[in-house]
C-alpha cells in the first residue's frame, strides 16, 4: 500500500492506495495519523478512493484514527470510499460514524467550518 499524506494548517489528508490491510500497511496509516495528530492536525481527511480493499485490521485502525482525532477535538472524515471499503463499512455498522464527502475539497471545507 502507498501512503500520500499532505499537512495543511490542522487538518492532515491521507490517500491510501492499494489493499489496506494488516501488517505493514496498517502500521505505516497507524504511525502516520498519529504523528499528524501530535503535530496538531486534528482533523484526518481519509481518502479512500484507491484503496480497493480493507481487513479487519484496516477497518478497526481507521475507527482508531476517528477515536483519537475526536479526544484532541478534531475528527476524521471519509472521501470516496470504495464500493467495497463503503459496503463492509455499512455491514458492520460503523459508517454512520464517519461524514462521507465526494471530493476531498468537500472535506476540507467541512473541517474550516466545524
Amino acid at each position: 500500500m502507498d501512503l500520500d499524506i499532505r499537512e495543511s494548517g490542522n487538518i492532515c489528508t491521507l490517500k491510501l492506495k492499494g489493499r489496506f490491510v494488516s501488517g505493514e500497511p496498517v502500521n505505516q496509516f497507524e504511525s502516520a495519523f498519529q504523528s499528524a495528530l501530535a503535530s496538531g492536525h486534528i482533523f484526518l481527511i481519509l481518502d479512500l478512493e484507491a484503496a480497493p480493499f480493507m481487513d479487519s485490521s484496516g477497518i478497526g485502525s481507521v475507527v482508531n484514527a476517528l477515536r483519537m482525532s475526536s479526544k484532541v477535538g478534531g475528527s476524521a472524515k471519509l472521501v470516496k470510499p470504495s464500493n467495497f471499503v463503503a459496503r463492509t463499512f455499512k455491514m458492520c455498522g460503523i459508517l454512520g460514524l464517519f461524514s462521507v464527502y465526494e471530493t476531498e475539497a468537500e472535506a476540507v471545507a467541512s473541517c474550516n467550518g466545524a
